[in-house]
């Protein structure tokens, strides 16, 4: 077991960021006044952000489980857990395709406002879910990268 650990180690903590924060960082971009307590969005869309991040921050606790409790099947573990980072990564993706679809957008007038990079005096504007995503994204691909060398 000890060599299993070891061989995992940096996986599991770059799988352990992911899930931190993809509880996290919902906690305290959603629940304030531009999301949960929006006046500007309806009740029911304010349910279901509230929903969305409890279910997620229930995850990553299931994660952290999967990945820190000592089992006899570790690495089955661990693989599921990085699989649910992914899920939650992939679903981000799917929304983000099918915004046509409902009428989606990334952001609202009084929403968070998104990452401005200036790169050789070029000013870009990123938005805040999807550079997250795309970072979380490429964590959980390392950590994945590791576990299969």
């Amino acid at each position: 077991m000890e060599t299993v650990f070891d061989q995992t180690l940096v996986s599991r903590l770059l799988f352990t960021l992911v899930a931190v924060m993809i509880s996290v960082g919902p906690i305290f971009a959603d629940f304030n006044k531009t999301h949960a307590t929006n006046p500007l969005w309806t009740p029911h869309a304010r349910f279901h952000v509230v929903w969305q991040v409890l279910s997620q921050t229930g995850i990553s606790l299931v994660i952290l489980y999967l990945l820190w409790w000592d089992a006899a099947d570790y690495l089955m573990h661990i693989w599921v857990a990085a699989t649910l980072n992914y899920v939650w990564l992939a679903s981000f993706y799917a929304t983000l395709a099918s915004m046509p679809v409902y009428g989606g957008s990334l952001k609202d007038v009084n929403g968070i406002k998104p990452f401005r990079f200036n790169i050789f005096g070029t000013v870009y504007l990123v938005d805040t879910n999807l550079f997250g995503a795309t970072v979380l994204t490429i964590v959980n691909t390392i950590g994945v990268m590791l576990l299969i060398q």
